[in-house]
């Protein structure tokens, strides 16, 4: 029986079957881009092979998948399909448009110069609610922090829309990020529509 007290325990994603299980769901997520990609199948098929293990970390509860987090840091995300994987799923035509359309996309995810970037962050459905989600996803999030400042990096970006994850991630202390427009993160925000960018500061490891 599953106890409601039981703390979530927090790790690197190591090889084996927990490993598939999270890329396999993180290769279906992205959803935002079905007009784009396709159907969960398709993006699948597209984000699958060439996934990187090595920016997951993974959340378990007595053993048991309870969420995940996605990083990007150096210029690599968990993602890293290429032209010729676009080209297999979609053919010449669309495959050329929808790589192209993708890596515009992709470039509002940058992180800032000396940091990293929340890419993904999903806490599955039996652990979502108003004390154990916060549980998952504040372990996870503190674990981004010690992972990020392990990397010798010095904030921790994500975006938000939801006023209930902005909620969260202020009580983590995430902060809005503020530059001038004529200036990288400026970009970064105006190309943000109706999405916000959060920061927070890591400590020196």
């Amino acid at each position: 029986m599953r106890s409601d007290l039981a703390q979530p325990v927090v790790g690197p994603l190591a090889p084996g079957p927990l490993q598939d299980q999270v890329l396999d769901l993180a290769a279906t997520s992205r959803s935002g881009l079905s007009a784009l990609l396709g159907d969960a199948a398709a993006r699948h098929a597209l984000f699958r092979r060439g996934m990187r293990a090595d920016r997951f970390l993974v959340a378990t509860v007595e053993g048991e998948l309870a969420g995940y987090l996605s990083l990007k840091y150096t210029g690599h995300g968990p993602f890293a399909p290429s032209l010729g994987d676009f080209l297999r799923c979609y053919g010449a035509a669309q495959g050329a448009h929808a790589f192209a359309v993708y890596r515009v996309i992709e470039a509002r995810s940058r992180p800032r110069p000396g940091g990293a970037y929340i890419y993904g962050l999903d806490v599955l459905k039996p652990w979502r609610g108003h004390r154990r989600g916060r549980d998952v996803g504040g372990a996870l999030i503190e674990a981004a922090i010690a992972a990020t400042a392990r990397l010798g990096l010095r904030t921790l970006d994500l975006e938000v829309r939801r006023p209930a994850a902005r909620a969260f991630f202020l009580r983590m202390g995430a902060v809005p990020v503020t530059a001038p427009r004529l200036s990288f993160t400026g970009l970064l925000i105006a190309s943000a529509g109706d999405y916000q960018r959060l920061t927070i500061g890591v400590p020196r490891a």
